[in-house]
Order: C-alpha cells, then structure tokens, then sequence
C-alpha cells in the first residue's frame, strides 16, 4: 500500500476517506474479487462453467474469504501478485475454486479491477465538480456588478467586476465537467481477451462471456483488446492532471487577492487551525496552497502514465507496473484537491471594499483609456489618446491626479463639461460588458 494512504501524519493532506477507500489495497482486492465473480455468472450463463460453482465463487467474493496474510506470503514466493490473490483465495473453496479464473489472464481481471476503481472515483469526481459549479455560480451571481481592478502582466490595468473573473472559473468548470465525461466514455470497458488478446482458451462462446461479463459490472465491451493500448488511462489521469491544473490556476489568483496588501478575497480558515508553529497571528490559506502543490502531482503522474504507453508486444509489464503507482495515487491526489477546491469556493470572503480601495490606488490614472474614448466622440480618437497620454505623463511626473491635470487642459474643457469629465474618470463606470458576460455564463 502506498504511503499516501498509510501515512499517519500526511494522509490526509493527500486522499480523502472515501478515495483510500477505493484505491486503497482492500478497494483493490474487492473489486478483483467482483470482477471473478461477475466472469464466473458471465460463463455460467454461456454454460461454461457451472451454475453451482458461480454461485458458490460469487457467495464467497469478499475479503472475509481472502486471507491476506497467505495473500503478503504468496506475493513473497511468486512475486506476481495476481495469482497470489487467487490462490489464496482458492483456499477457501472446494470443487468451485477449479473454475476460477477460467479462460482469463492476470490482466483481464487486474485492468477490470482498476477501470471499476476509477468509475466508483469518477462519480464522487463529478459530483464535487457539480458542487464546484454551483459555488461559482453563487460568486459569478452575487458580484455581477462588484467592480475590481483588472489586472495583466501583473500590473494594474482596467475595471472589470469580481463577478466575470468568478465567470471565467465558472466556464472552465464547465468545460471539465464535459472533458471528464468524455475520458469516463472511453475508459469504462472491460478487459476479457485472454493471455495474447485472442480469447483462445475458450473454444466457445468467447463474444457471449465478453457480452454477458459488461452487462455483469455495466461497462462497454471494446473491439480489440487493449493490453498493449493504455492510451485510456493516459488520458483519464491527463484529464485529471488538466482539471486539477484548472482548479489550481484558481488557487493563485485566491492566494494572490488573499494577500493583505491586496486584501480583495480571504480564503475562510476554520476556528482552531494553527497557521504557524512560532507566529501564533497567521492564518494560512493552506487549502488553495495545497491544491497548488496537488497539481503540480497530477501532471508528474500523467507523464509518467504517458509513458507507459509506450508497450511493447502484446502485453508488456514494464509499463502496466507503471499504473500501480500512479493510478491510485492521482486517484487520491485528485479527490483531495477537490475537496479543498469546494471547501475554499463555498466559503470564499469576498471584500469589495478591498476591491474599491485597489481601484483607487492610481486615482483617475486608472480610467486614462475611460477618459480617452470619451475624449475622442468630441475630438477624434488619435487627437484624444495625445491629449490624454501627455496629461497622464505629467501627472505621473508631477504626483498629480489625472483629473486635475486634465481640468487645466483647455484642449479637454472645451470639449467635455465637468461632469462628464468626472462620470468618464469613475472607474467604476467603465467595466464594459462584464455584467452581460456573466450573465451569458449563468444562463449557458
């Protein structure tokens, strides 16, 4: 078992309870278990094998019947952990243990075993995306119309609202939920082909075994089989990878607003967590922290996967041994940041006062290109942007305001009241189409 679900100390920052629970070595061994079951009732039904031993093998598919103490032994005698599974397991049975296994190679039930660990994953994955969506929802909602600075290259550029940058994430998600989707189509097969991928060992019926095992554990049967194609769980761990990178994008720009000195969003820190062990005031954003590090795991796995796609032959252990580690450990990683993405997004605090003191920083410097396009329905646009261009360089070389400068230009007074002048330099007033964009999003 892997020390992300083990660790007494660091398993719950990597996997959740319910993840250790399906990847974990007991989620492994069970779902092995059904999968010989469901082929057992799968040949009984093709009458391969009979009725009684399939009832009998799936009466006794737990873990009760697996010792894994003789499982740990075996493993050390043969090193191929597959058959130890079933011969310890065979132990347990009489007559009905012979027609175990029948006509299927270690692959066919371990690749099985893992696509029903990724599906059971899957459900709680899309679930919590649902929820993810829901909470960006509320944001994009709530902050329609709370302006912010706009941000590019790092620096202070022009107004947009809180609610479109809570949009953006928003669309995003969608598109996850829909690239999730996709990889589960494509993934969720089962593997009955035998040793080369010929289903030779069964002289007859091999399609009706193949048929009645998918109708079994409720997965599609593929046309080929795909030892030596892995290109599914590459791209189901790749599709992980690009979410949770998604979901950490989402992460900096909280930390980033989360910093005092911008002060725009706080990431909700529960009553009683300690932020640090010697500056008892911290209160540290650790989730959105933790995503960041999680992401940075699911892409090193999905690389590794990606090159276990490189088989050779018909079947090839240098790159299957590869998904052993990889794939339960993304399958953690993953649900964690999930759950840390959905706890930071349902509770974020949002500051639009923060928002409003950024937005002021520069005073009407800010609204330079606001001022300018208004500037130019009365002068023309390449007239305007001289005019305000040379206005916004003395006021940046004088520590002036913008505005005051601009109200010294008779260039500008003459063309513009007062008023007008001042409702242009409100940044608050120049956020565009923010509100229709968000508005597009929430009824998309």
């Amino acid at each position: 078992m892997h020390f992300h679900q083990t660790s007494g100390l660091f398993r719950g920052a990597f996997g959740t309870p319910e993840m250790r629970e399906i990847f974990g070595d007991t989620g492994y061994l069970q779902r092995f278990l059904d999968v010989e079951a469901a082929l057992a009732r799968a040949q009984a039904d093709a009458g391969i094998v009979p009725e009684s031993a399939a009832a009998e093998i799936t009466e006794r598919a737990s873990l009760e019947h697996l010792d894994m103490e003789q499982v740990a032994a075996n493993v050390e005698e043969i090193g191929l952990f597959t058959m130890s599974i079933i011969d310890a397991w065979k132990e347990s049975f009489d007559d009905a243990g012979e027609y175990i296994h029948w006509g299927a190679t270690s692959q066919d039930i371990s690749d099985t075993a893992v696509v029903l660990q990724l599906r059971d994953a899957y459900e709680r994955y899309r679930s919590d995306l649902v929820d993810i969506r829901a909470a960006l929802r509320e944001l994009a909602a709530d902050h329609r119309d709370t302006p912010m600075m706009g941000r590019t290259h790092f620096v202070h550029a022009l107004p947009i609202t809180f609610g479109l940058k809570a949009a953006v994430w928003l669309e995003e998600v969608e598109r996850h939920i829909d690239r999730l989707d996709a990889a589960a189509e494509r993934t969720f097969v089962v593997e009955f082909f035998g040793a080369t991928g010929t289903l030779a060992s069964l002289d007859h019926g091999g399609e009706e075994v193949q048929e009645n095992l998918a109708a079994e554990l409720d997965l599609v049967v593929p046309d080929t089989p795909w030892f030596a194609a892995r290109d599914r769980f590459a791209e189901f761990l790749s599709v992980l990878a690009q979410i949770g990178s998604g979901l950490s994008k989402i992460a900096h720009q909280i930390l980033l607003l989360n910093r005092p000195e911008f002060g725009e969003v706080t990431e909700h820190v529960p009553e009683g967590e300690v932020g640090s062990s010697t500056m008892p005031h911290k209160r540290n954003p650790v989730r959105s922290e933790f995503n960041g590090a999680l992401a940075k795991l699911l892409r090193a796995n999905a690389t590794a996967m990606l090159e276990a796609t490189e088989t050779y032959d018909e079947r090839d252990f240098t790159t299957w041994y590869v998904e052993f580690a990889v794939v339960p450990d993304s399958g953690l990683y993953f649900g964690r940041l999930l759950e840390n993405c959905k706890a930071v997004l349902t509770d974020l605090d949002v500051h639009p006062e923060g928002m409003r003191e950024n937005l002021d920083h520069h005073g009407s410097l800010i609204a330079s290109e606001a001022i300018m396009m208004a500037l130019a329905s009365k002068t023309g646009r390449q007239t305007a942007h001289d005019v305000v261009h040379e206005n916004a360089m003395e006021a940046i070389q004088t520590d002036r305001d913008l505005l005051a400068c601009l109200r010294d230009d008779e260039r500008v007074t003459d063309a513009m009241t007062d008023d007008e002048l001042e409702a242009a330099a409100d940044p608050t007033n120049y956020v565009g189409l923010a509100g229709t964009f968000v508005d597009r999003t929430l009824r998309e």
